[in-house]
C-alpha cells in the first residue's frame, strides 16, 4: 500500500473544513489541520475525525512559525480571509507561500479570486479580489524559479450559503417577501453561485493529480442565475412567494453595514464581467458533481425572516 499523502490545510470554517474532510473521506491522505485556538469546538471536531491539530495563526506567526507548523507535509491548502487581515491580505498570503516553499511543500492549493482591478481596467477596485489574486501570482512566480513547487489556484464564486446570512429574504410591511440584490438584470452574465461544500472534493481532486493541476486556475460554479431566477427557486423550493428587488450598486454601497461599499464594488464587477473573466468553468465539473442551487435549497431551507 501506497504511503498517504499528508496535506496540511488552513482550517477556516467554510472552505477549509470542506476540505480536510473530504481528505479524510478519501482515505489516502493525513490530515494537518492548522488553526489559531487547538481548544475550539471545531479543532475537537476536526480531530475527532482523524486530523491532527496544530496550533498556527498565518496572520501573526512569523515565517519560521508557519515553516515549522507545516514541515514534512506533502501539501498546503492555503486560504487566507481578507476580513480578518485588513489591508494585509496579500502581505499574510505571500508570507505562508514563502513558508511553503521553505518547507518543502511539494504543493500548493490556494484559494484565489480574479485580478478585478486588472480586468476591468482600474476601474472596480475590491481588494479582496486583488490581494488574493497578488498572492497568487507572487506563488506562480516562485514555482517558475522553483519547478518543484507546484502551485494550483481554486476559485469560488458567491456562496449559495449567503441567502442564509448576508443575504436574507425579508418580509416588508405589506407582508410580501423580497430578495434584494445588486444583481443587474440587464447584466450578460447571470450571478455564478456554488455550495462552498463543494470546494472540498475539488480541492481533494486537485491534490491527487499535482502533476496535471499544476499552474491550473479551477473554477467552480453549481448554477448561474439572475435575480429573477433566484427568486423563483427560492420560492419554488419554500412555497412562499418570493420577488427579486433589485438594488443599484451606487445604493447597496451606502448600506449601514461594514464593507458596504466593497461589496458594491465587487457586484458591480460582477455584472459587467462576471466571475471568472476567461477562465474554463468546466474544470471544477470534472473533479465532482457541483450542487446545483434547487439541491442547495432541498438541503438548506431558505430561513425567513
Amino acid at each position: 500500500m501506497s504511503q498517504k499523502k499528508l496535506i496540511s490545510v488552513i482550517a477556516t470554517r467554510s472552505q477549509g473544513g470542506s476540505v480536510i474532510k473530504s481528505l479524510l473521506n478519501a482515505g489516502n491522505f493525513k490530515v494537518r489541520a492548522l488553526l489559531r485556538n487547538p481548544d475550539s469546538e471545531q479543532s475537537k471536531e476536526l480531530g475527532s475525525l482523524g486530523a491532527e491539530i496544530v496550533k498556527c495563526d498565518i496572520g501573526t506567526d512569523s515565517k519560521e512559525a508557519i515553516e515549522k507548523a507545516i514541515a514534512g507535509s506533502d501539501g498546503l491548502y492555503l486560504v487566507t480571509v481578507f476580513w480578518n487581515y485588513m489591508g494585509k491580505e496579500s502581505e499574510v498570503g505571500k508570507k505562508a507561500v514563502d513558508a511553503a516553499l521553505a518547507a518543502k511543500i511539494g504543493h500548493l492549493v490556494f484559494s484565489s479570486l480574479a485580478p478585478a482591478n486588472k480586468i476591468s481596467g482600474g476601474r472596480y477596485h475590491v481588494p479582496h479580489f486583488d490581494e488574493k489574486n497578488a498572492v497568487e501570482e507572487y506563488a506562480r512566480e516562485l514555482s517558475k524559479k522553483h519547478p518543484e513547487f507546484k502551485s494550483s489556484f481554486v476559485y469560488a464564486p458567491f456562496y449559495m450559503q449567503n441567502f442564509n446570512t448576508f443575504f436574507k429574504v425579508q418580509k416588508g410591511a405589506d407582508n410580501e417577501y423580497s430578495l434584494s440584490l445588486p444583481v443587474d438584470p440587464s447584466s450578460k452574465f447571470p450571478l455564478d453561485m456554488a455550495d462552498i461544500d463543494d470546494i472540498g472534493p475539488i480541492v481533494k481532486g486537485i491534490f491527487s493529480n499535482p502533476t496535471k493541476y499544476a499552474g491550473l486556475s479551477v473554477p467552480f460554479s453549481g448554477s448561474a442565475l439572475t435575480g429573477d431566477e433566484i427568486a423563483q427557486a427560492i420560492s419554488k423550493n419554500s412555497g412562499k412567494p418570493v420577488k427579486f428587488n433589485y438594488v443599484p450598486t451606487d445604493i447597496f454601497a451606502k448600506a449601514p453595514f461594514p464593507g458596504a461599499s466593497e461589496m458594491a464594488e465587487m457586484f458591480a464587477y460582477y455584472n459587467e464581467f462576471g466571475a471568472f473573466d476567461k477562465l474554463n468553468k468546466d474544470l471544477g465539473k470534472e473533479l465532482t458533481t457541483l450542487t446545483t442551487f434547487d439541491q442547495f435549497l432541498q438541503k438548506n431551507p431558505i430561513q425567513f425572516n
